[in-house]
């Protein structure tokens, strides 16, 4: 696991209880999420994750964005501009089948807004037997905790990876 982890801020529960309704029988199965964002997730886009290499996903949820609610592993990125032929027909139809709450690899979010850019592979995702404070996640590129004063969805943070055992008294 990377020393690197990422936040995800308020992601719609629904989808996260989707691939639950998977990865509770299938924990290795891969799910995807699809970030509400013009932007690459730079550090995912340069060093994509694998199954080998992971990146921890902490996400809270659209109400309730100061409590981290769920913990996954990121196995993969792609850019969804930039699929094209068999494989993205592949993955709009898994998405279909197994996340019926998403529309495929879709090109705008359900607000509408810019186009989303960022396809997260996500396996191993947990809804958290006890949710915890964001502050008590660092952001990577500061030090400093990061804040409880979310007021919007959207948007990632690159924080440190807490150890093992931290984590573990969560799950």
């Amino acid at each position: 696991m990377r020393d690197v982890a990422l936040f995800l801020n308020g992601v719609y529960e629904d989808v996260l209880k989707g691939i639950l309704a998977v990865q509770a029988h299938l924990p290795e199965h891969i799910m995807y999420l699809q970030p509400y964002s013009g932007e690459r997730i730079v550090r995912l886009a340069e060093n994509t994750p694998t199954v080998d290499d992971p990146v921890r996903l902490f996400v809270s949820v659209t109400d309730d964005l100061p409590t981290v609610r769920y913990v996954g592993e990121i196995v993969g990125w792609d850019d969804k501009r930039k699929l094209k032929g068999a494989k993205r027909r592949i993955l709009n139809r898994l998405i279909y089948l197994l996340q019926p709450t998403e529309d495929g690899v879709y090109r705008r979010g359900r607000a509408g807004g810019p186009e989303c850019v960022n396809l997260l592979y996500i396996r191993r995702l947990h809804k958290l037997s006890m949710p915890f404070s964001v502050d008590q996640l660092i952001n990577a590129n500061t030090g400093e905790p990061l804040s409880t004063g979310r007021t919007q969805s959207g948007g990632w943070v690159y924080i440190v990876n807490p150890d093992e055992t931290w984590l573990k008294g969560h799950l």
